[in-house]
């Protein structure tokens, strides 16, 4: 077992993004009445000697976890690891959200953190448990702790009959004092960790219980719709809601911050009432379109920039022509396309401002509302609104539900504040729901970019030096004005997979180009390496064919002294059958992200004199994998994100966005889909993510694969062929 003390505990907890506000809403989908401030596994647990689990007295035990739970299976994953280190079995597992008490820190669900987060915080809670309840036990029994062993949710004796479940040591066990130190399991000793257990959350999703923000019901709750300015950068003039105010169940038209809400009983009269009003827009002459925006790009490619990365020297001098290759790359806005659009409930009521929200933060979301339950309180208390600002951040409490998918759009908490402005002009509840078209319309998108890579080769066709060069806006800038690394011309998010290459190069510089767009961005299903990936999966592979290689073993060659990405490469090459099918034509690439290593090949066939897809590849090394159900889940979502991202694109004309719905804006349906293939390297090292990673690389297999198969090198996306 591995020793851990409570300052290392500290620690891992004060460095976790836990932070959940609001009254608890169970996994079952029943919102808590408890107080505010009141850690819920102390509400209701009989022996909770932390802030993450109790045990009651009919055995159950409750685990208070601070994650968004978006399919991604994160309360499985961060269960297990309590419930392992408390030898709990997994039918006494009962899951809910914490409460907004502050001593939860800081919550957001993103960048494939949760289980590498949580990794030492929970097995810890569940260890000191686990100590505390063998002590007790042994202290009844007057025996040594030694002579005690835990097992599905109780103590035994050695050698002997006797057993206590853990309920039956409630009262001994809160008598004692929380140890300093304790013993995690090693991993040979784990008996849930790496194990298939059956996820938490499916049962109800199957059976229809499951609570989703879209589903929040509420008596006497009313129904909102938004309408947002069609051009980046307009803003709401006068507003005829003459005819939209004929629609039966309307109620009311209000204007909010920088959109016009329709209110009505049902969801049906707003939409419908939202297309008959008459807004004009205010703006400017100056309209973006695709072409303006490519000329920015292009103009700040030639920019000096900013060095991110730099491995040695790039030779700047004549170079011979058969020993420099250079290729450049481009990739467009992409947009969510969330299954379940943006939607928020608020109601306000007694001094309280409620909020349920399908959210990635429920701090963000908290902050959001605060601001405009704040002015409300101002408002009706006729104070300065600072006087009031602690009030209102004691009386807003966030419900974190369901979501039906996040990427990283509900980082941005846009859609809460709409809500709290439009719940402040009712004493009903209010549910807002945007509609797809404005959800389209109205994303944070992810960048696009444009790349320039160069490559210096020796005489046995490997790479001795790349220079990346990478022009594209900044997420953060966009998300935060002023951001400080924007400053010094800088975002490390949009050179995330440029930099740290697994491959064996000696000199390496990568320089980022900011670009200044007006178009809102946002963090997006592995962000960077979404885009980097597919420039320098696509350059090695072109690299590769110059030197007359095969793809496979020229990375292969390139990843010696990167055992763990080898690994990867090994396997799928494995998997897949590399090249050993006559009438298929391959693909492969890999990628290191979020602390983990994916390789994936793409197989494409000729079919009825057509190309296509037929399989896709997958190989992880995630270090400790907590549920390899999970993860293979992860890896089969993102290969099919992956693939919507190769075939779709957000195209700005006379400034607004031209696409609205699924029908101009195409996701990978069932019909579409290659036969997915995924396997998990074992490894006891520390977990990395599995959300995202299994992203990035899957892009440029398939269009490695189309090279190999119709011999057309593809450096701009989208694709415009069917596979």
């Amino acid at each position: 077992m591995k020793q851990i003390n409570r300052r290392e505990f500290i620690k891992y907890s004060a460095s976790s993004t836990a932070f959940v506000l609001g009254m608890s809403l169970s996994v079952t989908g029943q919102a808590s009445s408890a107080g505010r401030d009141e850690p819920e596994s102390e509400k209701k647990a009989g022996f909770s000697p932390n802030l993450w689990l109790g045990i009651d007295r009919d055995n159950r035990c409750t685990i208070t976890l601070p994650e968004s739970e978006m399919g991604q299976g994160v309360y499985t994953g961060l269960a297990t690891l309590i419930a392992e280190e408390l030898d709990l079995d997994w039918s006494q597992i009962v899951v809910e959200r914490a409460t907004s008490s502050r001593v939860y820190g800081y919550q957001l669900t993103g960048g494939s953190t949760s289980i590498r987060d949580g990794w030492v915080m929970f097995r810890k809670a569940g260890a000191v448990a686990r100590y505390m309840l063998v002590q007790a036990a042994a202290k009844i029994w007057n025996v040594k702790m030694s002579d005690c062993y835990s097992d599905q949710g109780a103590v035994f004796l050695k050698g002997g009959n006797k057993k206590f479940k853990y309920s039956e040591l409630i009262t001994q066990a809160n008598q004692l004092a929380i140890p300093e130190n304790v013993q995690l399991k090693e991993s040979a000793e784990y008996k849930l960790t790496g194990r298939n257990n059956s996820r938490i959350d499916s049962v109800e999703k199957v059976n229809g219980k499951a609570v989703f923000g879209i589903d929040v019901q509420l008596p006497g709750m009313l129904v909102a719709t938004t309408v947002h300015p069609p051009v980046f950068g307009a803003t709401v003039g006068r507003v005829d809601d003459s005819q939209a105010k004929k629609i039966a169940g309307v109620l009311k038209t209000i204007k909010i911050d920088n959109a016009v809400a329709v209110v009505a009983k049902d969801y049906w009269s707003a939409s419908q009432a939202s297309k008959a009003l008459k807004i004009e827009w205010l703006y400017d002459n100056e309209r973006l379109d695709d072409k303006k925006i490519k000329q920015k790009l292009h103009s700040a490619l030639e920019n000096a920039g900013v060095v991110a990365q730099q491995l040695g020297e790039i030779e700047t001098g004549d170079v011979a022509e058969n020993n420099q290759i250079s290729a450049q790359y481009s990739v467009p806005l992409q947009a969510h396309v969330t299954m379940e659009p943006m939607n928020c409930t608020v109601h306000i009521h007694d001094g309280l401002c409620e909020v349920w929200a399908p959210t990635q933060s429920p701090t963000a979301a908290k902050e959001a509302a605060e601001e405009y339950y704040s002015n409300l309180v101002s408002r009706a208390w006729g104070k300065v609104k600072s006087i009031f600002s602690e009030t209102a951040r004691d009386t807003v409490l966030v419900h974190t539900t369901y979501s039906g998918g996040g990427f990283g759009r509900r980082l941005k908490q846009d859609f809460v504040a709409e809500a709290v402005q439009i719940a402040t002009h009712f004493a009903q509840p209010v549910k807002l729901i945007w509609s797809r078209e404005e959800d389209i319309q109205h994303d944070r998108y992810r960048p696009l970019a444009l790349c320039k890579l160069q490559a210096q080769v020796g005489e046995d066709g490997y790479p001795k030096s790349i220079l990346h060069e990478l022009a594209s806006p900044s997420i953060r800038e966009s998300l935060n004005p002023g951001y400080i690394d924007i400053k010094n011309g800088m975002d490390s998010s949009a050179v995330e997979g440029a930099r740290h290459l697994p491959y064996e190069i000696e000199n390496h510089k990568v320089v980022y180009k900011y670009v200044e767009l007006p178009v809102p961005l946002g963090y997006w299903r592995s962000v960077g390496s979404s885009i980097n990936a597919f420039c320098i999966e696509s350059f090695i592979d072109e690299l590769a064919i110059k030197a007359k290689k095969d793809p496979y073993q020229y990375r292969e060659e390139l990843l010696q002294f990167n055992p763990r990405i080898l690994a990867t490469l090994k396997a799928v090459a494995k998997l897949s059958g590399w090249k050993q099918d006559a009438d298929a034509f391959y693909g492969i690439a890999c990628h290191s992200s979020y602390g983990s290593h994916v390789s994936s090949v793409a197989k494409i066939r000729r079919i009825n004199n057509k190309f296509k897809l037929s399989n896709m590849y997958s190989v992880i090394d995630c270090g400790q994998n907590v549920n390899p159900g999970v993860v293979k889940a992860q890896l089969e979502g993102s290969i099919i994100f992956g693939m919507s991202a190769l075939f779709s694109e957000i195209n700005i004309v006379d400034g607004r966005v031209e696409q609205s719905n699924y029908h101009d804006f195409p996701v990978v349906r069932y019909d579409q889909a290659p036969d997915i293939s995924c396997e998990i390297i074992q490894s006891t090292e520390d977990p990395g993510g599995a959300g995202e990673p299994g992203v990035p690389p899957t892009i440029p297999a398939i269009l490695n694969a189309v090279f190999a198969a119709t011999g057309e090198r593809i450096r701009d996306l989208p694709y415009r062929s069917s596979l």
